[in-house]
């Protein structure tokens, strides 16, 4: 069970998205426990794949919805928290686990467009890397939605732990250890 106070958290993309939406009262009253002791962590990855959401759901939108994503979107970017960038320690720590699993552990994605491209699951791989490396490089427990992509990430990790000296263990926490859910 994950307690607001243990924070703050670095969010995975999908974390901070289910957390924002607060699909049930548990997660709703966690959210605000949480924003009432910290600022939301993310790295600027998720920020990425946020503002990439966004400008695809504009582009795909009719013109009527376009200025209700355009103000979902400025909701966003005015709300953010403290942004770690992908800074040269974390691109150095992202490489290693690239390294390590050159190959995404999951498989695609499916969504009602069919199935996720090759380069599109490179990609959103990559990203996670690049978040895992930021949770390792900060020292912050890293909540995630997607276990086998982090999973594999910390697995790696733990059995190499020569390539990653003085980072400690990638600490997990999924969005299902939140009180109550």
């Amino acid at each position: 069970m994950i307690e607001p106070a243990w924070g703050p958290f670095l969010f995975d993309t999908s974390a901070e998205s289910w957390f924002a939406r607060a699909s049930t009262p548990y997660a709703s009253r966690w959210w605000r426990a949480y924003l009432s002791l910290h600022s939301v962590h993310v790295s600027a990855i998720t920020v990425v794949e946020r503002v990439r959401g966004y400008a695809a759901l504009s582009r795909n939108s009719d013109a009527q919805k376009r200025p209700r994503v355009e103000e979902a979107r400025m909701n966003y970017l005015s709300s953010l928290g403290t942004v770690w960038p992908a800074d040269t320690a974390t691109a150095i720590v992202a490489g290693e686990i690239i390294a390590l699993l050159p190959e995404p552990p999951t498989p695609p994605r499916r969504s009602h467009r069919g199935s996720e491209s090759r380069s599109d699951r490179l990609a959103r791989w990559r990203f996670d890397s690049i978040v895992a490396a930021t949770a390792l490089v900060t020292g912050m427990a890293l909540i995630h939605r997607n276990p086998g992509d982090f999973e594999a990430i910390r697995g790696a990790i733990e059995n190499s732990p020569d390539r990653f000296p003085h980072l400690g263990p990638l600490n997990l926490m999924r969005c299902g250890s939140v009180p109550g859910e």
